[in-house]
């Protein structure tokens, strides 16, 4: 007999129910495949719904309207292009310990918060300085001014605040430099 059983070509119900059962799960679409069908059927319905034919818009004069201002506004919106570099730099006398900080108007010199302005760094002849980039927005003219942050307490330069304008830029290019060069200012 070879090995097999014979059973006069009669299969019993559990050799049967055995073989549809693998021929049914031989069949099946593994979990990966459905996950793909379902996706691309994801992608087909949601470009059916966002397909938009632009001569609609003769027809809807607001809806143009509001595409427009809203293009306009994201242009507003949009940077300049310029990368701004300020150069801070002021000659003070500190004593060990202390830091000189300059703060004012932008966000980025810590919105008159000395603890949060722009840290100089000491160099030689006792000159403070400090260089940053700003490559997103656009910077308007502000007020700042410089404090002295001492162990215990903090000191400002007096005087008026000090004016950073635009037009004192020195451009190159898509790049915008500023130096400011200042002096402490004392009480007289």
């Amino acid at each position: 007999m070879n090995g097999k059983h014979s059973n006069n070509g009669h299969k019993s119900p559990e050799d049967e129910a055995k073989r549809n059962s693998f021929i049914s799960f031989s069949h099946r679409p593994s979990l990966e495949t459905i996950s793909k069908h379902s996706e691309a059927e994801r992608i087909r319905k949601s470009q059916r719904h966002s397909t938009f034919d632009i001569s609609e818009l003769r027809n809807k004069p607001e809806m143009l309207k509001r595409l427009l201002d809203a293009a306009i506004q994201i242009e507003k919106e949009k940077s300049t292009g310029f990368t701004y570099e300020l150069n801070f730099s002021i000659a003070y006398n500190t004593k060990f310990g202390e830091r000189i900080v300059v703060t004012g108007d932008p966000e980025f010199l810590g919105k008159w918060d000395p603890l949060r302005g722009l840290e100089l760094e000491w160099s030689p002849g006792n000159i403070w300085k400090v260089n940053i980039l700003i490559a997103e927005g656009t910077i308007n003219d502000f007020e700042y001014k410089y404090a002295c942050i001492k162990p215990s307490s903090i000191a400002w330069e007096a005087g008026i605040n000090r004016l950073f304008k635009i037009s004192d830029g020195i451009k190159q290019n898509s790049h915008i430099v500023f130096k400011k060069e200042d002096y402490w200012q004392n009480n007289l």
